[in-house]
């Protein structure tokens, strides 16, 4: 009997559990699956906006495994998935305008192609508004992107240079903060 109970006591032990991340009153879990593929939590942040410092959403960027090389994860062929869970909603041209302004910004230096302009304006018209609690998930996978608002599928891009754009936006050269930025890679905020 005591054989019994240590040997489920330690099979307790060894269990792996299922943690989460919590951030902003948003809980996001520690691991996503993609195509059989278990990515872990590298990094989570919010997204705040204006000078009053609005939060929008919590974001995480989930990775193969841990790294705060922002260069090294672009890079990377294996998957990458940035989840968003809005705090803040947003009606569907207010969410538009975000996605321009933010590409705007990642191609300020003129690194786009311009060959990635229809991919993009699909990608936007596909956009719905938000409220909160709802999520925007980016699965970065080969050489594309698919793009899921509330776990459903409403865009799937097979463009490696828009793929790169899309994660670089958050973890570019060019973030929506830097602030967000540094969380995601899991490196400590100013």
């Amino acid at each position: 009997m005591v054989r019994r109970y240590l040997l489920a006591l330690a099979m307790c032990w060894l269990a792996s559990p299922a943690y989460a991340a919590t951030l902003d009153g948003v809980t996001l879990p520690d691991t996503y699956t993609v195509n059989g593929h278990t990515l872990i939590l590298n990094g989570i942040g919010v997204r705040a906006y204006s000078i009053f410092r609005v939060h929008i959403y919590v974001a995480g960027l989930y990775l193969t495994k841990p790294s705060h090389d922002a260069a090294a994860i672009l890079a990377s062929p294996e998957p990458k998935v940035v989840r968003m869970q809005f705090i803040h909603g947003g009606s569907r041209s207010e969410v538009q305008d975000h996605y321009r302004e933010g590409l705007a910004n990642e191609c300020a230096d003129g690194d786009c192609d311009p060959a990635d302009k229809a991919d993009f304006e699909r990608l936007v018209a596909a956009a719905p508004g938000v409220q909160p609690g709802d999520t925007s998930t980016f699965v970065f996978v080969g050489k594309g992107f698919r793009v899921l608002a509330n776990d459903q599928l409403i865009g799937e891009f097979n463009n490696p240079d828009l793929a790169y754009h899309m994660l670089a936006g958050f973890i570019g050269k060019h973030p929506p903060t830097r602030e967000l930025r540094s969380q995601l890679l899991g490196l400590p905020t100013d």
